[in-house]
């Protein structure tokens, strides 16, 4: 697989927008773990900007500054990735149905409510007429973009996709998942996800994008050089298999990994599987995790992709991501990311 990052952005619970290195100390969250956003002012008039949702505006302006840095007029493609999309205004419509008794409503909160309009507001700002797709996939959300990116760049003659993922976090949305057991029902901070042995995860949310492309640059991030993806894997010893596989149909073997990045979450049941790969595989690599910084959602694994790009173009890793610090060299990152044992995700990077 032959795929470069020419530009990454993310706008997260971390100093990282726009075009920032990674920062020196990491903040703090209790409990729900929410982006830091930039000054809207300096990207929309005010009309545009009271009507766009919050999550709209954090896409559009991600994808603005992906799209500046890479120094392009427009992206020939837009491929996105979100596991519920604009939830703000979702709820605000049918709350709004329900207060006006099912009567007439005003269309905003519906028009912005539907998972493709940071992709459509993007492509209507950058005069866009081409391929614009969005995948909702849960938790490989991300993973079905890029594949797709793969497929654009290699098959449709194009030469800068424009990929990316977001999702955000509500009041009522954490509510409800938090009564089900999927967050912590107990509080506690974005810095308390290794080793716990509780129940559920903390909640984040983030926008990212990149603009990708098959040109070799000496200007780019970074090298995808495998992207694979499965739903479902009955126990270790299946999943580790599948691994295995996987490195071997790219022509790579497990000692051939300098850092292991894990998708670990503080979801004790879940996170188990992390440790286990990570005592059988991969205890002899550098093991980083990532979800402490941006929290968990469905298209975390994008900030996972940002994250391993800006260190493999700097070449260095801050004390705070290791989780075991073996002192490999940071020559390629292989992300690993599931959900309690399902939809399980492989992406390698190398340096460029």
């Amino acid at each position: 697989m032959e795929l470069y990052i020419r530009s990454a952005q993310a706008i997260s619970p971390q100093d990282t927008f726009p075009g920032k290195d990674l920062p020196e100390s990491i903040n703090v969250y209790e409990n729900i773990v929410r982006c830091l956003l930039p000054d809207f002012k300096n990207y929309f008039e005010p009309l545009e900007r009271r009507r766009m949702s919050r999550i709209i505006k954090m896409g559009v302006v991600c994808a603005e500054e992906a799209i500046m840095e890479a120094e392009i007029q427009r992206p020939d493609a837009i491929v996105s990735g979100t596991g519920l999309g604009c939830v703000e205004d979702t709820e605000k419509f049918l709350h709004n149905i329900l207060s006006s008794q099912e009567g007439l409503l005003t269309p905003t909160a519906f028009v912005q409510s539907t998972h493709n309009s940071i992709g459509a507001t993007i492509a209507l700002k950058y005069n866009c007429k081409g391929y614009n797709v969005l995948y909702a996939h849960e938790t490989i959300s991300f993973e079905n973009a890029l594949l797709d990116t793969n497929l654009l760049l290699h098959e449709k003659n194009m030469k800068n996709v424009l990929v990316g993922g977001f999702d955000e976090i509500t009041l009522e949305n954490y509510e409800l998942k938090r009564k089900v057991g999927l967050y912590k029902k107990d509080s506690g901070t974005n810095l308390d996800i290794v080793h716990n042995s509780t129940i559920g995860s903390i909640p984040g949310e983030g926008a990212t994008y990149f603009i990708i492309t098959n040109e070799k640059s000496s200007r780019n991030y970074a090298q995808i050089k495998l992207l694979n993806f499965t739903h479902k894997l009955n126990g270790i010893s299946k999943i580790k298999e599948w691994i295995l596989n996987t490195l071997e149909q790219a022509g790579i073997s497990v000692n051939d990994i300098d850092n292991f990045l894990a998708g670990i979450n503080g979801d004790a049941p879940g996170d188990r599987l992390y440790y286990e790969l990570i005592e059988q595989m991969f205890h002899s690599t550098n093991v980083l995790y990532y979800k402490h910084l941006c929290g968990e959602y469905d298209t975390s694994s994008a900030f996972g992709v940002w994250l391993a790009a800006k260190l493999l173009k700097r070449g260095f890793i801050a004390d705070y991501l290791f989780l075991k610090n073996n002192h490999k060299p940071l020559h390629n990152i292989l992300m690993y990311n599931q959900e309690k044992y399902k939809n399980h995700s492989l992406i390698l990077l190398s340096k460029v």
